[in-house]
């Protein structure tokens, strides 16, 4: 948490209390301010890793913020954004916990050189669509 109050601090925001029975601040404050941590930390949105004959692309990140999203759509190689990443259910008691057993997708090594990613609020609006391209290590 000390992290994430770091982050936000440095982005300029500020951190206010919030009543406890507001699923929509679970994450101790209002989705207006996750929102804007997300736009700040876009680069994190997904990462890829090659491993064991695999490529993995990892939504870790959105899974720790999924309390302030509704849906994740993305399109690989600069296709239509037609999929969907499934978030855990946001339990306010934990609100950026991690528990999905994979929280990445597999894909056959080397089939993809991007992934395009947008993501829906609760308040309706949408994120800009961000592309990540594929950097092999």
């Amino acid at each position: 948490m000390r992290i994430l109050l770091s982050a936000a601090l440095v982005a300029g925001l500020s951190v206010l209390p919030v009543p406890a029975d507001n699923e929509a601040r679970a994450q101790g404050m209002p989705p207006e301010q996750i929102k804007q941590i997300l736009g700040v930390t876009k680069a994190n949105w997904v990462s890829f890793r090659d491993w064991q004959g695999q490529q993995l692309i990892y939504f870790t990140h959105l899974e720790a913020w999924k309390c302030g999203i509704d849906y994740v759509f993305y399109g690989l190689n600069g296709g239509p954004l037609d999929q969907i990443w499934e978030l855990e259910t946001c339990n306010p008691d934990n609100p950026n916990a991690v528990l999905k057993d994979k929280p990445y997708i597999e894909l056959p090594a080397g089939s993809t050189q991007s992934i395009s990613v947008q993501l829906i609020y609760p308040d309706g609006t949408k994120s800009p669509v961000e592309t990540f391209q594929y950097k092999p290590q």
